[in-house]
């Protein structure tokens, strides 16, 4: 499996495989000396060079750029030729899941380091553990009490019932990536800056684009994991179903979610319970400037942070208000929800910041709302593409209300979609409906 897995990486990228494989060395022989340590405070050193070198590491090819260009720029003149007289080598692309496996190699660390047993890890267990092909270049981000014994007990054995479970999530996978995700993708115009009906539709698309193209990614993992008898951490719950942005996040990417928790804002918490509430939006901050090296990232996550922290304080009074006016205040708490989410989809989307900037000042913009740009919205698409728009829009709204109906009936929130009598029909649409042009998966860019 390891060798299978190494095959596969390094043909996506020598570079990349190159870089993974003294990563994954370094890393293991930091566990051996760190477990292999009779003393706690030494322990606890080695701990923090390997965990120091892991996000140097990460920085030096994911935001060396951005801080030369971007941070340094602010205050000394940068031009444009400053990369062949570098010190060291620039990088133009970020290799291949390095943000999801040096997160993970962290963890690692650290609950190697806070085990009760310090059981020695084989380097066979250690390099499966970060190499296994389903999860490294996009995650899910796995934990080691949840994926190590799986791994140290290995061993092959087809069964129909890993089968079935393997090929309900690969249908349900494929069907969201290749047939909602990708026809979606092409109606997504990016530039748009003027009209602001057409700002908050192409909002709405790369909202259900990312999803749909990151849990299919996720779920296709699952079923490829499940295939070999491995259980992998299920990275979605139907985000897009939430009352609240709390809830949100418990649904979304959740394997990153509860990784920046544990290892990042309840460490630097610690016993201050008082200034929980900005350790709070600096993890979120600091979460979207993992997502990439922008400020459109950091924005994002600054915005999602001040929504916590907005629902942490006026939350429970604005629900009893609503409660008293309103007979069934959980629709509008999943609207408010909902429009949230997808009014930050515009910073994560746009990358080009001025770009951005007249974007928001259009949709606050009364004029930017007359009905000569609600029909300039429509009657930009010929027939055809209309036709073809209306039908996988209505694909997409089918499959987010049967995860609705899912919740509502209080059962796992993909219940109705891995029905097997459903799962078929989602496998043959996505042989006659997928798109003639895949789009790359989103996340591998992170």
């Amino acid at each position: 499996m390891l060798v299978m897995s190494l095959m596969l990486f390094s043909n996506a990228s020598r570079a990349s495989f190159i870089i993974f494989v003294v990563d994954v060395v370094f890393n293991y022989l930091i566990i051996k000396l760190m477990i292999s340590s009779t003393e706690k405070e030494k322990a606890k050193l080695i701990a923090g060079i390997g965990i120091t070198l892991n996000v140097a590491l990460l920085a030096y090819f994911k935001y060396l750029t951005f801080f030369v260009e971007k941070v340094v720029g602010l205050f000394f003149h940068v031009g444009s030729n400053w990369e062949p007289t570098f010190p060291i080598p620039v990088f133009h692309s970020i290799p291949p899941g390095v943000s999801f496996y040096t997160f993970e190699m962290i963890a690692f660390i650290v609950d190697s380091l806070n085990a009760k047993k310090k059981k020695p890890v084989s380097f066979l267990d250690y390099a499966n553990f970060m190499s296994f092909f389903p999860k490294i270049v996009a995650g899910p981000i796995e934990r080691r009490s949840q994926l190590l014994p799986q791994l140290e007990s290995f061993s092959f054995k087809f069964t129909l019932e890993n089968w079935d479970k393997s090929f309900r999530w690969l249908s349900l996978g494929v069907f969201m990536k290749f047939v909602l995700a990708d026809n979606i993708t092409p109606y997504i115009k990016i530039e748009e800056t003027g009209n602001a009906y057409s700002i908050w539709f192409y909002a709405l698309l790369f909202t259900w684009r990312i999803y749909f193209d990151f849990a299919g990614y996720s779920f296709i993992a699952l079923a490829l994991g499940q295939f070999l008898g491995v259980k992998l951490s299920i990275n979605f719950l139907a985000p897009y179903t939430s009352q609240s942005i709390n809830e949100f996040w418990q649904r979304w990417h959740i394997t990153l979610s509860t990784w920046f928790r544990d290892y990042l804002f309840i460490p630097l918490m610690g016993y201050r319970k008082k200034l929980a509430p900005f350790y709070l939006w600096l993890t979120f901050t600091l979460s979207g400037f993992w997502h990439g090296a922008a400020w459109n990232y950091i924005i994002w996550g600054a915005y999602h942070g001040t929504l916590l922290l907005i629902l942490r304080y006026l939350g429970r009074p604005f629900y009893g208000f609503l409660g008293r006016y309103i007979a069934k205040p959980q629709i509008l708490s999943w609207a408010l929800t909902f429009g949230a989410v997808t009014f930050g989809c515009l910073f994560f989307m746009e990358t080009n910041i001025h770009r951005l900037g007249e974007k928001l000042v259009n949709l606050v913009t009364p004029s930017a709302y007359s009905w000569d740009k609600l029909q300039a919205l429509f009657t930009q698409y010929s027939l055809h593409e209309g036709t073809a728009l209306l039908v996988v829009v209505s694909l997409a709204i089918i499959v987010l209300f049967l995860e609705h109906m899912a919740v509502w009936q209080q059962r796992f929130e993909y219940d109705l979609l891995l029905s097997k009598w459903l799962s078929p029909i989602l496998l043959g649409l996505t042989i006659l409906l997928a798109a003639n042009t895949p789009s790359k998966f989103i996340y591998f860019d992170f």
